[in-house]
Parts: C-alpha cells; sequence; structure tokens
C-alpha cells in the first residue's frame, strides 16, 4: 500500500497556510524532510503541525498530492469524523520516557524561544486537549524535536546530530581543531573553538586524548590527537545523555 504524501503547494491547502507561511515552516530544521521527488509523508507533516502550529489543527483540506505517486489515488474525503487521539497525564508521559514528574511538567510549560535572529530554537508545548491530558502524536513530535537525548533513549535511535558526523576510518588521527569543527557541528551546527576546546579538556569534558606527544607511538605527534572513533564515540555518548554545552563558548563556574 502507497503511504499518502504531500507537496508544498499541498501542506498550503491542506492547512489553511500561506505559501510564505509554508516556506518557513520546511526551513525549520525539525520539519519532515522530503523525499527525493519532493514529496513528504502526510501523516508526519500531520504530527508536526499538530504538535508546532496548533492553530493550523486540524487540516481544512484532506487533498494529498498523489499524482506524482505512481500508482497512488487521490484521497477521498473522510465518511467518519476522526477517531479521538490516544492521550495521557503527566504521569503517564514521565513513565513512558522514564522522567521524572518534575521534568515533564516542566516541559509542558516550555514556550517557543528564538535566537538572536529571530529563528526558531525551540517550540512551545503542545496545548492540552483536554484537562491534564495531551496528545501522544503530538508529545511524541515535540520530545523527537526539542528534547533529542530524551527521544534517542526512548527509541534507541542514533542520535539526531545538527551536521551529520564526516566520513572516514576510525583510526584517522585529529587534532583539537579538528575534534572542535566536528563536535561543534554534531551539536550546535557551528565549529567549536580551539581555546574552548582546550578549556573543555583541562576540565575533562572531552574524551582524553588517544595520541600524545613523545609517547614513543607511531607515527610520531606533536600536539595531543584524537583517533576519529574516539571523537564521534564521545560525541555520541553527549548526545545519548543530554549534556548540554554551548560550543564556541568558554564554560563558566
Amino acid at each position: 500500500m502507497t503511504s499518502r504524501r504531500i507537496d508544498d503547494t499541498g501542506i498550503s491547502a491542506r492547512y489553511g497556510a500561506s505559501p510564505k507561511e509554508t516556506a518557513a515552516w520546511i526551513k525549520l530544521i525539525n520539519f519532515p524532510a522530503a523525499d527525493d521527488d519532493g514529496l513528504r509523508d502526510v501523516d508526519r507533516v500531520d504530527s508536526w503541525v499538530q504538535a508546532m502550529r496548533p492553530q493550523y489543527w486540524p487540516p481544512k483540506s484532506e487533498t494529498v498530492s498523489a499524482a506524482r505517486v505512481p500508482g497512488a489515488k487521490a484521497a477521498k474525503p473522510a465518511a467518519a469524523a476522526r477517531p479521538a487521539p490516544a492521550t495521557e497525564s503527566r504521569s503517564e508521559m514521565a513513565k513512558r520516557f522514564n522522567m521524572s514528574y518534575q521534568a515533564v511538567d516542566v516541559w509542558t510549560k516550555a514556550k517557543e524561544r528564538r535566537d538572536a535572529k529571530g529563528k526558531v530554537v525551540a517550540t512551545a508545548f503542545p496545548p492540552p486537549v483536554s484537562k491534564g491530558r495531551w496528545d501522544k502524536a503530538a508529545v511524541d513530535a515535540w520530545v523527537r524535536a526539542n528534547r533529542t537525548r530524551v527521544w534517542t533513549a526512548y527509541t534507541g535511535s542514533e542520535p539526531q546530530f545538527v551536521k551529520p558526523l564526516p566520513e572516514g576510518h576510525p583510526k584517522d588521527l585529529l587534532g583539537i581543531s579538528e575534534y572542535g569543527v566536528i563536535r561543534g557541528n554534531a551539536l550546535s551546527g557551528k565549529p567549536a573553538q580551539r581555546r574552548t576546546m582546550q578549556a573543555y579538556l583541562l576540565r575533562e569534558q572531552i574524551a582524553a586524548p588517544d595520541r600524545v606527544p613523545k609517547d614513543r607511538k607511531r607515527p610520531e605527534v606533536f600536539e595531543p590527537m584524537w583517533y576519529r572513533e574516539t571523537i564521534y564515540s564521545e560525541i555520541r555518548r553527549r548526545l545519548s545523555r543530554g549534556a548540554s554545552e554551548a560550543d564556541g563558548k568558554p564554560p563558566q563556574g
């Protein structure tokens, strides 16, 4: 069975958003990615809109762009009302994600945050669908986008890097500046400065080097060096346990 998919024009029509608004959504890092043919999975877009843009929910139209999908047929109007979404309380949410009740309570109060350039860096938690209960699908979409560590632990998936780790041999030797570029790009989207990485190293906030000058190993090195696999393991551990660091700024305290 072919899954329903939708193009950018269809997104505007489905949720009653202007093309300008839709274009802004598509640029966000957590918006569902398009396939090679430019179409997106409708269910994933629905979950995103319900969680991140609840003012556009429910959809205004059930029309899905299917003409470009071989063998697909246009969706027929629903004959009956949608079934009520599965919901959960704060306690159920905490148990499902293995979090404390207090932590989940903080989630439910989260507001949208923007950086200095006005770009959305964190979205508001979806509103409850009834007193003390939230739509599970909307919660999932929010956690996936805003609590990467929790989502990774919950699903057992690969951490979500801002920029993918570059390919290379596990035993490549890399210096601290290269470590900073790879780590900063993966965690925040921008390279970490050399002085920041040196501060992290002094505070034991990054992996210890695999090689140091005069360690009598070959090839000879003239500064601390790391194997690529050591760097990647540290980055994955950092995301998996959710440690938060502002790469590019020296650690405080």
